[in-house]
């Protein structure tokens, strides 16, 4: 099985010490498989590294994706080809896609609806 990709909404419920969340990290972590997180999912979630010291941590257990030029594009295919995608959900979407990774996500119904009309391989996994 491919690794898994975390968007901004199970970052910031790590952040928060939920436990369900934090199944899905450690589902990966007994895989040896470090989850990828898009660079946009951290800027969506991070907010004070003097008070988000677990945020930090588990940051360092993970590949963060950056957004290069090709990335950038093909968020920008996929928001021509889903109607009302949002830019960030788009690139944190391509990431996972590019990675061949199931993207966990807060966000279930958007990131569906990119799988379904953009990134057809793209495998969707509520957080919940």
């Amino acid at each position: 099985m491919a690794g898994l990709s975390f968007d901004s909404g199970l970052l910031i419920r790590l952040d928060r010490g939920d436990q369900h969340a934090w199944a899905w990290l450690k589902r990966a972590t007994e895989r040896g498989e470090p989850p990828t997180v898009s660079s946009v999912a951290v800027a969506e979630s991070w907010r004070d590294g003097r008070t988000q010291a677990r945020l930090a941590s588990l940051l360092n257990a993970c590949d963060v994706i950056p957004v290069d030029e090709s990335l950038a594009k093909l968020a920008g295919e996929a928001l021509a080809a889903v109607q009302g995608a949002g830019v960030a959900d788009a690139l944190i979407a391509a990431g996972a896609a590019r990675a061949g990774a199931t993207l966990v996500t807060e966000d279930h119904d958007d990131m569906r609806a990119l799988a379904d009309g953009y990134f057809r391989g793209l495998r969707v996994a509520a957080a919940r």
